[in-house]
């Protein structure tokens, strides 16, 4: 990664933030609950977001040639791993993205506002932070606060929420023969909306979601645990 003097401003490196944002959220890919002392789950996540490897936040960012993309989307597996606590549930996730040195790590923490029921459903606060390394020019870090509904029907569980997410990212643009180097900083609000659905099979437990923030992005996992 790095910033073309020539191409970057302050508006598509606010893009190219908000689009990494995404990316890295650390979303632990499971609906929001608060679990029993002796839950856990551990497993493997993904998450897909959209780019626009012609646009100019992406030209401006990235150099030509970069194996960042496959099929105009940028990739991040992740490992997952929640814990119950009864009074909620904190999870962790890490992630390497391609072969490039970059990693990102986070975690969230799930809060019970209403507790379901046979009958009722719950509700219940996510709290969540991410933070990216391995980038000498780049740093950005993000926040997360999500109201999350679900409810189980069987081994079916669907849920949906809405909420924020807030960037704080810094980018160190070179310095050119008519212009020194300087720095560039984007905080942004950037809302999420997000529909997903867990699956408890014999063994492992699937889940699949869909986000609409700054671009249309899905995740996916595959787990096991109680």
């Amino acid at each position: 990664m790095k910033f073309d003097p020539n191409l970057v401003t302050q508006a598509n490196f606010s893009q190219f933030s908000r689009i990494v944002g995404q990316a890295i959220f650390a979303t632990p890919v499971q609906p929001a609950r608060a679990s029993g002392f002796f839950g856990f789950d551990v497993g493997v996540a993904a998450t897909v977001v959209p780019v626009d490897e012609k646009s100019a936040y992406w030209r401006a960012a990235v150099p030509a040639g970069s194996n960042f993309t496959t099929n105009g989307y940028v990739g991040v597996p992740r490992l997952v791993a929640s814990k119950g606590f009864g009074f909620g549930t904190v999870s962790g996730t890490y992630a390497k993205i391609s072969n490039s040195g970059i990693a990102t790590w986070g975690g969230a923490f799930d809060m019970p506002l209403v507790r379901g029921g046979v009958l009722k459903p719950e509700l219940a606060l996510r709290l969540s932070y991410s933070t990216l390394t391995g980038v000498d020019v780049f740093r950005e870090k993000t926040y997360g606060a999500e109201v999350f509904l679900s409810k189980g029907f069987g081994p079916v569980m669907p849920y949906a929420a809405v909420g924020r997410m807030r960037i704080n990212a810094q980018g160190d643009v070179p310095a050119i023969l008519h212009s020194p180097a300087f720095t560039l900083a984007d905080r942004s609000n950037v809302n999420r909306y997000t529909v997903g659905v867990r699956l408890s099979l014999l063994v492992p437990k699937l889940v699949l979601e869909a986000t609409q923030a700054e671009v249309r992005s899905y995740a996916a996992k595959v787990s096991f645990g109680f």
